[in-house]
């Protein structure tokens, strides 16, 4: 009865403190796209919304690795996912301006998913793979010749808390090498503990950002040499693989 109630505050706080913050931050996202700072004025607003949301439910991020980040670069971002809370905490580092890669469905939340397409996401449809790809390269082009980095889940969507690592998906990797971005492994720690997947209830506590230093990604060949590419892809994923769990 005592985790009850307790689960039911939690849930209720996060509702209070979300909901309004993100249509606040999210009609501040539009509107600064219609001004002359625009790249600056989305990367502001990502960056309270993101901290605010975690601040007010009693999280805090604690970053690691920031000497990996060089401000001149791009990067694919390649992170572990368990929770919505991972979202909060990358907007809420200052010391990386990214976008994220959003599925199409994300779309439909009022507010927020017009601010998600004017702000420059890459917005995917999981259900037309040939659609997705051209997306990801139109889109990723565009946010690579902006200076800006991408972020992308590596398993694709949130893992249970008990889960360690899934399986990586090929598409960011392929992508990162057809970009010529250096890959940015990025670990996420704890945050499926106070916010697992499924519930909407946040718990005080701590999570952790960890950069790992980045991994330059690989030169395709053009022809004939698709067994080559391949291979060089699924080596880039263990890599970053790697990386990713030596910090968890």
């Amino acid at each position: 009865m005592l985790n009850l109630m307790r689960n039911l505050i939690n849930a209720t706080r996060s509702a209070i403190v979300i909901v309004p913050n993100t249509c606040f931050w999210a009609i501040s996202t539009c509107l600064m796209t219609f001004t002359p700072w625009a790249r600056q004025g989305i990367e502001f607003c990502g960056n309270w919304w993101g901290w605010i949301n975690l601040k007010l439910n009693g999280v805090e991020v604690i970053y690691q690795g920031l000497e990996n980040i060089d401000p001149q670069q791009t990067y694919m971002v390649i992170a572990n996912h368990k929770s919505f809370l991972d979202i909060y905490a990358i907007f809420s580092c200052r010391a990386l301006h990214c976008l994220f890669v959003a599925k199409r469905e994300l779309t439909k939340i009022p507010i927020f998913g017009l601010a998600l397409q004017r702000s420059g996401s890459i917005i995917i449809d999981r259900g037309n793979r040939e659609e997705a790809i051209s997306r990801l390269q139109e889109q990723g082009r565009i946010l690579r010749e902006r200076q800006t980095s991408i972020v992308l889940f590596a398993e694709g969507t949130r893992m249970p808390a008990a889960v360690r690592l899934g399986t990586f998906k090929k598409g960011g990797f392929i992508l990162a090498s057809q970009l010529g971005l250096s890959i940015l492994p990025l670990t996420i720690s704890n945050s499926g503990n106070l916010q697992p997947k499924g519930k909407i209830a946040i718990r005080p506590g701590t999570i952790t950002l960890t950069f790992s230093p980045a991994i330059k990604s690989p030169v395709f060949h053009a022809e004939g040499k698709a067994e080559e590419n391949t291979t060089k892809i699924n080596e880039l994923i263990e890599q970053t693989r790697k990386a990713i769990d030596s910090n968890l």
